[in-house]
């Protein structure tokens, strides 16, 4: 995997612990990102994320199962990136 790449994985893994981490966030991320898919205007949600534009169309993306994960998952998938951006 290439090293932009594995940021952008990292990042949208921040995506994933920040949308598991409390359900208000959670509620709001999935309204922003569904209304902002519509219209391909990802600026609400890039400020509440704190993400660029083409982190937050990859997220839209993927699939709430793919979205939902333990905090375990989420310290595994990062220390497997960690380990392969060294």
């Amino acid at each position: 995997m290439i090293p932009q790449s594995i940021n952008d994985q990292l990042e949208l893994l921040r995506l994933k612990e920040l949308f598991m981490s409390d359900i208000e966030i959670r509620s709001k991320m999935a309204v922003l990102i569904s209304t902002a898919h519509e219209n391909s205007n990802f600026k609400e949600f890039c400020e509440l994320t704190h993400c660029t534009p083409d982190v937050a169309k990859t997220f839209s993306q993927l699939f709430l199962i793919d979205v939902m994960l333990t905090p375990e998952e989420i310290a595994a998938e990062r220390e497997r990136l960690e380990r392969m951006k060294s």
